[in-house]
């Protein structure tokens, strides 16, 4: 699929995949992008964005660097 980010335009793979959050006690499916983390130098497994965020409210704690997700 041809997706858009800060880098333009590229091509990415697409996956159909589950997520499954225990403490959070959710679920959410669909299809998630590939993205090459790690052959970027991120140390980040995943990156989560709005399709699955917009279920939560989330809490940003900048001065500790915590993010709090809440249904």
């Amino acid at each position: 699929m041809i997706v858009s980010g800060i880098g333009g335009e590229h091509e990415v793979d697409v996956y159909l995949a589950q997520i499954f959050v225990p403490s959070l006690r959710f679920t959410h499916y669909g299809r998630f992008n590939g993205v090459a983390l790690a052959a970027g130098g991120q140390s980040h497994s995943v990156l989560i964005g709005r399709t699955f965020l917009h279920h939560f409210v989330m809490i940003y704690d900048g001065l500790r660097g915590q993010v709090t997700l809440a249904i």
